[in-house]
């Protein structure tokens, strides 16, 4: 699979908490704090702790109902890291998206193509830039315009993740998210963490001269649906929690039967999410670095 490169100015982002008995704990990123449920805890007193909507509880973490376990790590924040995008058109032609960008670059302005998929049919998307300060997305916004788009708008989008996880983040993070497991295995940099003893619920790749997180494989029949509620076991969720594909497309999976592959891609991140051929289940959802793939 090729690369991707996209370069942007300086100062424009390439396209490249868990609290637990009370204690709270510095987390390596803000997009998402959890609760590990322990005995007594109700969905209703957790919602008036973290002052939040019992209703938007039950969002976040996929709840049918207000039941909750002891062990169940559970979603409990608002706040997300996102990323706001200069959207300067999208064309069903990949010829007008190339001219829009021809366009951009000749104002000396960033602009770069990406591709979305709607009801079947691939749009060539134009993007002029993305920051995480708002403020410096609405300048850029306003520079866009002048240029000659008055349709452009900001598109916020969060980082690419699996559970609060991505690459290059602190290998420690993993069993820090998602528990301790009950088994690991190690062959070479790639480490397995069994869950629940009959198959590998996470598979890391480790960047074996930082220690990082390299790349991230998650599949989701191996990990309890009831302590990871949060975790994407449908194609429903998945869409839910990562919105719009970039691209779907169909794949041999296991017995010559036909499965879907959807593929997202932001910030130099790649996520592929493997839905079984009954149309629903995950099989797998594995996140990777562009640049060092």
């Amino acid at each position: 699979m090729k690369k991707i490169k996209q370069i942007f100015s300086a100062g424009i982002i390439s396209l490249a908490v868990i609290f637990s008995g009370g204690a709270v704990m510095a987390d390596h990123s803000p997009d998402k704090e959890m609760v590990v449920v322990e005995k007594g805890d109700t969905l209703y007193a957790l919602a008036r702790k973290y002052h939040m909507s019992v209703a938007r509880i039950l969002e976040l973490n996929h709840l049918d109902g207000t039941t909750i376990y002891p062990g169940q790590r559970l979603i409990l924040s608002e706040d997300e890291d996102v990323y706001h995008k200069i959207m300067a058109g999208s064309f069903s032609k990949k010829e007008n998206a190339v001219n829009r960008v021809s366009q951009l670059q000749k104002k000396e302005l960033p602009a770069g193509l990406s591709t979305i998929v709607i009801k079947g049919k691939t749009h060539y998307r134009v993007q002029a830039g993305a920051f995480k300060n708002k403020k410096n997305a609405e300048k850029q916004l306003k520079a866009v315009k002048t240029a000659g788009i008055k349709d452009a708008y900001i598109l916020a989008e969060k980082p690419l993740q699996i559970f609060g996880l991505a690459p290059g983040d602190a290998y420690e993070d993993i069993k820090f998210r998602m528990g301790e497991p009950k088994k690991t295995e190690t062959h070479l940099n790639i480490e397995s963490y069994y869950y629940q003893n009959d198959g590998a619920g996470v598979r890391v790749t480790k960047n074996m001269k930082d220690g990082t997180i390299g790349s991230l494989a998650v599949y989701p029949e191996y990990l309890s649906e009831r302590m990871f509620p949060a975790m994407p076991f449908t194609k429903e969720q998945v869409i839910e929690e990562y919105g719009q594909v970039n691209k779907t497309e169909a794949v041999i999976c296991y017995e010559s039967a036909k499965c879907e592959e959807l593929t997202y891609q932001l910030d130099n991140h790649e996520l592929k999410v493997r839905i079984d051929r009954d149309g629903s289940t995950v099989q797998f959802l594995e996140l990777t670095n562009l640049i060092y793939r």
